[in-house]
């Protein structure tokens, strides 16, 4: 045990790409019961040692935790208040929340400015790597779920979209990718996923192929815009 324990489910892994030391991991939790271990931990030594460096509850935890790739300071993450049972599936609660840190995980505070209100479920987050004040989040709600978009950083939101394909079983449809050199293009993971190349105002099907897309990877090295499933 070096922080948290190796059953925790772990979301995701960001590494300074400054200083391969220092590295953040999102702490999803135990699915079947409480864990005082959810969060966001953070090490300055290549993993030996790991310090909590903000905190879940026992049934919220770290769902999605980006790096702002111009400022290796600036992060994203997303905890989602959620629980399993053998018999039953609750996703979302009045934890549910999106934060941001500046300082590398001193501070963080709820960005939730143009979100709905009241309860949230799962909230996937991405960075547009060429324009990074370019936020897009996907948001589970009651009310006006589907894509929010930021051009300020994640100051303020803006509704952007609301199709099926967007918000069909939004806690396990999440991920959420922004092409690498054009910041209009953002693709959602979903049961056919979908693409929209007008910064989400407008999405269409990413074509015929079998259902259930969790991850969407692009080629940063092909001559054209291409995209791995």
């Amino acid at each position: 045990k070096v922080g948290f324990e190796n059953s925790d489910r772990i979301s995701g892994i960001v590494i300074n790409p400054k200083n391969s030391k220092e590295m953040y991991v999102g702490v999803l939790g135990a699915l079947w019961a409480d864990s005082d271990e959810r969060g966001v931990y953070k090490t300055t030594d290549g993993g030996a040692t790991w310090t909590k460096v903000l905190a879940g509850k026992p049934n919220v935890g770290c769902s999605d935790i980006i790096m702002d790739p111009s400022n290796p300071d600036v992060l994203y993450a997303a905890f989602w208040e959620f629980r399993r049972t053998a018999w039953s599936f609750s996703s979302g609660g009045l934890n549910s929340a999106l934060y941001k840190t500046t300082d590398g995980g001193k501070t963080w505070n709820k960005i939730h400015n143009g979100f709905p209100s009241g309860e949230l479920g799962r909230i996937a987050v991405a960075v547009a790597p060429s324009k990074t004040n370019v936020v897009y989040a996907v948001v589970e709600s009651k009310e006006n779920k589907g894509l929010y978009k930021s051009e300020d950083g994640g100051a303020t939101w803006v509704f952007s979209n609301g199709d099926f394909e967007l918000t069909v079983r939004p806690f396990y449809f999440s991920r959420i990718v922004v092409d690498p050199k054009n910041p209009d293009v953002v693709v959602k993971a979903g049961l056919s996923g979908s693409i929209s190349r007008d910064g989400g105002k407008t999405f269409r099907n990413l074509g015929f192929m079998h259902s259930d897309i969790h991850d969407i990877w692009f080629d940063t090295m092909a001559s054209h815009e291409a995209v791995t499933l």
